[in-house]
């Protein structure tokens, strides 16, 4: 990854609290599982210095960063370095749950419908949060405001 720089000065906060770039109002703010989700993505964002254009990277990191397993081993979910998402990740054990915001992440990265995965099959296998997490993700790569 590469190194914080002074370019996201505010980009964070902007996120944090709209999702938005300044000045934009939006109704419904970012939702964080916990602190460590909350300064994992902005972790990423800052080390990869992710601009607030590029959605489709903002929308993957926040839902890569809401996944504990992600956060304690990142590399085998995706190569940072350059961009890719790592194909074997679901080699990995992990719950219904996490594979389908890994799908929903990877998917709004991409745009390519790797893992034939339906909206419905999507949000059956979600619980509340992460149903939450999903639409959040959602509304952030689209630029959904209300």
């Amino acid at each position: 990854m590469k190194g914080f720089t002074n370019n996201m000065v505010g980009l964070t906060d902007v996120l944090e609290h709209e999702g938005l770039p300044a000045g934009q109002v939006q109704e419904k703010p970012l939702l964080f599982v916990n602190d460590k989700h909350k300064e994992y993505f902005h972790r990423l964002i800052a080390e990869t210095e992710t601009s607030a254009d590029a959605r489709e990277r903002l929308a993957l990191f926040y839902l890569l960063a809401s996944l504990k397993k992600v956060r304690k081993n990142p590399a085998r979910f995706f190569d940072f370095q350059e961009m890719k998402i790592n194909r074997l990740a679901f080699k990995e054990l992990l719950s219904p749950m996490e594979q389908a915001l890994l799908q929903l992440a990877f998917h709004l990265y991409s745009e390519k419908d790797v893992f034939r995965i339906s909206v419905r099959d999507l949000f059956t296998n979600l619980d509340q949060t992460g149903a939450l997490l999903a639409l959040g993700a959602i509304r952030l790569r689209f630029n959904i405001t209300g």
